[in-house]
């Protein structure tokens, strides 16, 4: 049977990629199912009838290949990633199992359909490039790209994460590229398509090269179109990409075209696979910080404060303050049970490895035991009893960037979920006027750090507590709070999230109201203005150990270890980035106070 691609279209016009679908498809019949890409594309145009003229016209931006080679490699990538052909070798095509022999029934549209995104209106593969899902994912196949066109000309590129000298520079071309000669700094600009404001944004990077030296030549590239007359706006020097330029670039059958095709898919596989994560990371983080140091010296950084901030300061985590407090209720009730010691030690140790219900329920239970100053005289025994340390390097950290530095202070105000008074003792050494707000009838003050106690204020002096610590600690408290969605707890967070720049420090980021409440101050199409440090899980632990086995399986464990720490590493900071959360991961906790007290240098 012979196939006309289309016979109301005159043979003179390039037909479109998914025009050439089943002709390819029995091109491929016709080589007894295997063929190279050059037997397909001469098979393809005889069943198309296209004419020489057409066949020979080039494809944009390139002085070899043809337009019709390069549409018909868009249609073998379709059909591939639909699983109907693939590569049995590199540059050779075959079926595959999937395929039934019944091309006359294979309809196009579910082909090209199956493959795009369905929950996204996706035009031709050319209209795609915006919905790629990230600055990471947008990044990622730019820098294959560029080191794909680079190679094609036998020349070099290297990436520039660390390089004082290449600030705001991410990747360079020391010998050049297609027509601009000699060495050329890369600038990758993502833009939110859903942002209004494009045009601001690429009038600010048109100044800030003004500015650069002009002896230096520039390679911007965006994933948004730009108009001939904002390209205008950029110095001579200056070489401008944007979403069409590189659409006209890009090898349809090379591995990041996937962006193109289904950039969902490939921003998954970007987080499995994260062949350059390392690299990223740290420039990631070079550029949070940098962010961080704009809002502190805007006086718009807020710092939320979790548990792990307390810490080293002797404070207990919350699961074991619970179990502290579950041993103090026995101790409590047991007295004058005529119990010896080690009957005493039994149990003590059931309540330590009490798994009964959640932390939530537990302390529901123990609160439920007393009334509530004997309640609350528990909490403050089993926060300080042991002593406590104030000279901690992340409190004198803390203390540092909170210190007013002529009439300035970096720090707009303090948000803690903490009940000790740690921070408020060591500001006290440092004579840092601070004033506390730990419920509705407190006001804050103008001329000093407003500290806000969201989970209730337990000082470790008696005087300096009011009647009612308002500890948000047990299951009915958090139901409580949960519920009123205008509690005044609830009404300070919001506040700082929509309207500064937020640092989450020692928070593990569990806490469910807490995530409500970035989920609800996130604005659609928004980037994420937020920060957090968050320690890689302890898979890192085992790494190491299982680098040690000595059975000989060592490596492999290790490898198998390292991906599974890129895949949760990645896929929690794409989950937090939702919540409107730039993730700052560090190995250790003691890489903390280092970055804090380099925001006021």
């Amino acid at each position: 049977m012979m196939y006309l691609y289309n016979e109301k279209t005159d043979n003179n016009e390039i037909p479109g990629f998914e025009k050439t679908i089943k002709p390819i498809l029995m091109a491929l019949q016709n080589k007894e199912g295997k063929a190279t890409i050059e037997e397909l594309d001469e098979e393809a145009i005889k069943i198309m009838g296209l004419p020489e003229d057409v066949t020979r016209i080039l494809h944009k931006g390139s002085n070899r290949r043809s337009e019709i080679s390069y549409r018909m490699a868009w249609a073998r990538t379709y059909l591939k990633k639909c699983g109907l052909i693939q590569n049995e070798s590199r540059g050779v095509w075959t079926f595959t199992e999937k395929f039934d022999g019944n091309i006359e029934n294979i309809d196009v549209d579910e082909v090209v359909g199956k493959v795009r995104d369905e929950n996204s209106s996706y035009g031709e593969e050319t209209q795609a490039l915006t919905a790629v899902e990230s600055a990471l994912a947008f990044e990622n196949m730019v820098f294959s790209l560029l080191t794909d066109l680079a190679k094609k000309e036998g020349k070099d590129t290297f990436g520039v994460a660390f390089e004082k000298e290449y600030k705001g520079i991410d990747m360079v071309l020391p010998e050049g590229l297609e027509d601009m000669e000699g060495e050329v700094k890369c600038i990758i600009k993502y833009i939110n398509p859903e942002r209004k404001n494009t045009s601001a944004l690429c009038r600010e990077a048109a100044q800030r090269l003004w500015e650069a030296p002009k002896s230096s030549l520039y390679l911007l590239i965006f994933n948004i179109i730009i108009p001939q007359e904002m390209r205008a706006k950029f110095s001579s020097n200056v070489t401008i990409w944007d979403k069409e330029d590189l659409e006209q670039r890009t090898d349809p059958e090379a591995s990041y075209a996937q962006y193109l095709i289904n950039p969902k898919q490939a921003f998954i596989e970007d987080v499995i696979v994260a062949d350059n994560a390392d690299r990223q990371s740290g420039k990631e983080k070079e550029r949070y910080i940098e962010q961080m140091k704009t809002a502190f010296g805007k006086e718009d950084l807020v710092l939320f404060l979790g548990a792990g901030v307390s810490k080293d300061g002797g404070i207990p985590l919350w699961d074991v303050l619970i179990k502290k407090l579950h041993i103090y209720m026995l101790n409590q009730l047991t007295k004058g049970k005529g119990l010896n010691f080690e009957e005493q030690q039994m149990v003590r140790e059931l309540a330590w490895n009490n798994k009964m219900g959640s932390p939530l329920m537990q302390m529901r239970y123990i609160k439920a035991a007393f009334r509530d100053e004997n309640y609350y005289q528990l909490v403050h025994t089993a926060l300080y009893k042991d002593g406590v340390n104030i000279d901690t390097d992340l409190l004198n950290a803390i203390a540092k960037i909170s210190t007013p530095q002529r009439l300035h202070c970096g720090i707009k105000s303090i948000i803690s979920y903490n009940f000790d008074d740690l921070l408020e003792r060591k500001l006290e050494q440092k004579e840092i006027r601070y004033h506390v707000i730990s419920c509705d009838e407190d006001r804050q003050m103008a001329d000093r750090l407003n500290i806000y106690h969201v989970h209730g204020y337990l000082p470790s002096e008696h005087e300096k507590r009011t009647n009612n610590p308002n500890l948000i600690f047990s299951e009915e408290d958090y139901h409580r709070v949960y519920r009123d969605s205008y509690s005044w707890s609830n009404l300070v967070q919001l506040s700082s999230l929509r309207e500064n720049t937020c640092l989450f420090i020692g928070s593990s980021l569990t806490d469910p109201n807490m995530r409500r409440l970035l989920d609800v101050s996130s604005r659609s199409g928004e980037e994420a203005r937020h920060f957090a440090f968050l320690k890689r899980d302890e898979i890192k632990n085992k790494i190491e150990d299982t680098a040690g086995n000595k059975d000989g399986n060592g490596k492999a464990g290790k490898e198998i270890l390292e991906i599974y720490q890129k895949i949760d590493d990645n896929i929690r900071t794409a989950y937090y980035r939702k919540l409107g959360l730039n993730i700052i991961w560090i190995d250790e906790y003691e890489e903390i106070p280092d970055v804090l007290n380099s925001l006021s240098e």
